[in-house]
């Protein structure tokens, strides 16, 4: 069984990678094409819910007070500039870590959404992975993962993002603006990327975790890969009754496990 099982993995990983190659072959899209396509201004979405919900904002635009700079890439390369917090490229890992304790604030651990806007300005992978709480366990949103395409949440039942039924294949275009917005409850996680919801998962039933390489983010952080992203807004707001019966609505279908 065990044997099967990293078989699978093997297998997976093979099919990402090829996909990757693959993709660099593809023909481009004419500049024409490109033009007629309207570029989604995420930060103009984000401003549209300004005062649609009430939201605690977790980044203040001026400094990084509130959060804890990991220094897994070095000194000095997380910092905050032009009014965007920076993760800088490292040799690796480049990761902070929201202060519960030294902020006040207090992270839920369900039933509340995540939002954030965020760009990669250089290298070719996930550039603001988020990092965050379901009840008692943790998982990472990977945006860009593996080369520079894969999305997914990692770790479910042992499966990262690569190869679990979360993942899904998105080209993020350097210096664009992204928004993304994480639903969480005890059951279910959902994701946006801009207007596009990529992500509806029960994860009730489960086993939950984080990768090592982000394991110092939790309960919330973020994390880039080899690359330098920078995040414009971050904050969070409780979700309401009306949003977490719509959002279990499949869980209550689909799923008769109890959360684990």
């Amino acid at each position: 069984m065990r044997a099967r099982y990293f078989e699978m993995k093997r297998a997976l990983y093979a099919t990402v990678c090829l996909t990757i190659f693959l993709s660099f072959f593809a023909k481009p899209a004419s500049a024409a094409d490109d033009e007629k396509k309207p570029v989604f201004d995420a930060l103009a979405a984000s401003r549209a819910d300004d005062d649609k919900y009430e939201w605690t904002n977790l980044f203040d635009g001026k400094s990084l007070d509130g959060w804890i700079d990991i220094k897994d890439a070095g000194d000095f390369v997380v910092k905050v500039r032009d009014d965007v917090l920076v993760l800088g490229m490292g040799p690796t890992t480049t990761s902070i870590r929201f202060d519960e304790e030294g902020s006040g604030i207090k992270i839920p651990r369900e039933n509340y959404e995540i939002e954030y806007v965020s760009r990669r300005t250089s290298g070719t992978d996930f550039f603001s992975a988020l990092t965050f709480p379901i009840k008692d366990k943790y998982v990472t949103f990977v945006n860009g993962g593996w080369g520079g395409f894969v999305v997914g949440i990692s770790s479910i039942d042992d499966m990262d993002a690569s190869e679990n039924s979360t993942s899904s294949f998105m080209n993020f275009k350097t210096n664009q603006w992204y928004r993304f917005r994480v639903q969480v409850t005890g059951r279910t996680v959902r994701v946006w990327i801009n207007d596009e919801k990529t992500i509806d998962y029960v994860v009730e039933g489960h086993s939950l975790k984080t990768r090592f390489e982000v394991s110092r983010c939790e309960p919330l952080g973020f994390a880039s890969w080899v690359s330098e992203g920078e995040l414009k807004t971050v904050r969070f707001r409780t979700l309401s009754e009306e949003e977490i019966k719509e959002i279990d609505k499949r869980a209550e279908r689909d799923s008769k496990f109890s959360f684990h």
